[in-house]
């Protein structure tokens, strides 16, 4: 196998996108979004007679599909800025053994066995790993660059037949 180089420098909006994956998929999506929906026909309906009925239904409609995202991308922006880790980008090495990332002179090593979910987006690929901890690794597609197609035929054949949980959609 040859071996694929490339480097991650984080941005505000890739760690965007992936907070906003992680906060909108999965059954608490689905229960949030029933919650905030029906806040929402609940108050054009006209159900609430008071002003702080309405007040209190107009939160609650506003709470996830507005407020949340919101506070999604300061808590994305205020990570990007002050986690030292993304001051500088972070190179991948990817081989037979696994996936080498390292910055400056720290290293951490993710072998194939250890990937426990992969999933492709429009903008990324997030690969979630269980080294010593959970780990999860966000590649944006504009660093994969040409490299793109390579990799994700790379992390497939790694991981078919696994325990990998890999949801290969955009």
């Amino acid at each position: 196998m040859e071996e694929i180089r490339f480097s991650v420098k984080m941005k505000v909006i890739d760690m965007y996108r992936f907070l906003m994956y992680l906060s909108y998929s999965g059954r608490s999506c689905v229960i949030n979004m029933v919650i905030s929906i029906g806040a929402l026909v609940l108050l054009i309906a006209g159900v609430a007679d008071s002003t702080g009925a309405k007040v209190a239904l107009g939160l609650i409609a506003a709470l996830f599909l507005v407020v949340n995202p919101i506070f999604l991308y300061y808590r994305a922006a205020k990570q990007v800025k002050l986690n030292p880790a993304y001051e500088k980008p972070m190179d991948y090495l990817v081989n037979d053994e696994g996936i080498l990332i390292s910055q400056g002179e720290e290293t951490m090593p993710v072998e194939w066995s250890c990937l426990t979910k992969v999933v492709e987006k429009k903008h990324a690929i997030y690969v979630f790993a269980n080294v010593s901890a959970a780990v999860f690794l966000l590649l944006p597609k504009s660093a994969l660059a040409e490299q793109e197609a390579a990799f994700k035929d790379v992390l497939k054949a790694k991981t078919e037949g696994k325990a990998c949980k890999c949801k290969w959609k955009v």
